[in-house]
């Protein structure tokens, strides 16, 4: 089983201040090709500010920032679930500096959280999960996942603000998988966000060590021998920049055998779609990834369908169309749900790289 350890990352100001423990644990947060957009001020003994790092934006693939959004409350909800754990409670406080315009990514605060001291905290069982959990770009096997497993699933968050929506139907999938690759090839057509799926994919382990962000092939469940291969001989990035076509044919090819083999297919959708709902959607999406690896399920997002760029909107109110969704909601999370061996979990950066002094 493969795990990160929060204590892996030191910290300024020193292993002995709570917040070191509980950022650790935060950081561990999914992000959109794992670029990990955050930043972290300290104030005080007990104070954290965190803000999105705009030079980790994908400007291209993300450009109103809806996914940092998400990601940001993902790493919300990882630090609320580690403070509990160790008797803290967090006080958070949305947007301390006035509410964000819903299509820009402002440089203030969007979150303040206050580390107080409580006995009345209980421990998530789901924080131990939180060094386990990571994302599985792997084929999953033909094994369904049950509605029983999606009932307890549903059970872990505050349902009734951010529904969760669950198919397992065979036909379904596919017709998803379809929308998938799709959407992949409309997001590799253009050449900005092309490059910026290039700038965070690790083509070798070397790439990996060096960056400490992005994904790679190892995520996807080659092993050493396969990786060194594929990175030297058939998919290197010198390869993939001359030949756009090569990286995104195989790209498509890829999510399309991906998405057909899933277990399940979930979504998770709000009635307005401002950023307390980005946020609300992320912390949401945590918890539900978080029950589900404690129930041995392995989750990927798939998140090209729901881009929020021009040449992405067709596709996407057609697909709001099957998962009969109202275009007065927004679909914030779209994901494969399934059964498959844990890959390596996505590399990350030292806690001292988030600081912002």
């Amino acid at each position: 089983m493969h795990t990160r350890d929060p204590n892996d990352n030191p910290f300024f100001p020193g292993p002995s201040d709570i917040r070191n423990r509980v950022l650790s644990s935060a950081i561990l947060a999914p992000s959109p090709h794992n670029t990990q957009p955050w930043k972290i001020r300290l104030e005080g003994t007990e104070r954290i500010l965190i803000s999105i790092d705009r030079d980790r934006l994908i400007q291209g693939c993300d450009p109103i920032g809806r996914q940092a959004f998400i990601s940001t409350g993902a790493f919300l909800e990882n630090l609320d679930i580690t403070a509990g754990s160790l008797g803290y409670r967090a006080d958070l406080d949305l947007f301390p500096e006035g509410w964000p315009d819903p299509r820009t990514v402002p440089d203030t605060p969007i979150a303040r959280i206050d580390l107080v001291r409580d006995s009345r905290c209980i421990p998530d069982p789901l924080s131990t999960q939180i060094p386990i959990r990571h994302t599985n770009r792997r084929v999953f096997s033909t094994r369904e996942v049950s509605l029983h497993s999606t009932g307890q699933i549903t059970e872990s968050y505050e349902y009734s603000l951010v529904p969760f929506g669950f198919c397992n139907d065979q036909d379904f999938i596919r017709t998803i998988a379809g929308f998938a690759a799709d959407a992949m090839d409309i997001e590799l057509a253009d050449t900005t966000r092309r490059n910026e799926t290039l700038q965070y994919f690790r083509f070798t382990d070397e790439e990996v060590l060096k960056s400490a962000d992005g994904i790679g092939l190892a995520q996807s469940g080659y092993g050493r021998i396969s990786r060194f291969l594929i990175g030297k001989f058939f998919l290197s990035r010198k390869k993939a920049t001359a030949s756009p076509s090569l990286f995104s044919g195989m790209a498509t090819k890829k999510t399309r055998a991906q998405v057909e083999r899933s277990g399940g297919i979930g979504w998770l959708s709000t009635k307005s779609d401002h950023r307390v709902d980005h946020v609300r959607a992320g912390r949401a999406f945590q918890r539900i990834h978080l029950k589900a690896t404690s129930l041995g399920i392995s989750l990927q997002p798939i998140t090209q369908p729901l881009a929020d760029y021009g040449e992405m909107s067709d596709l996407r109110s057609a697909l709001y169309e099957y998962l009969g969704i109202p275009d007065t909601h927004t679909v914030q999370m779209l994901f494969r749900l399934g059964f498959a061996p844990p890959v390596p979990p996505s590399p990350r950066r030292s806690l001292e790289m988030f600081l912002k002094l």
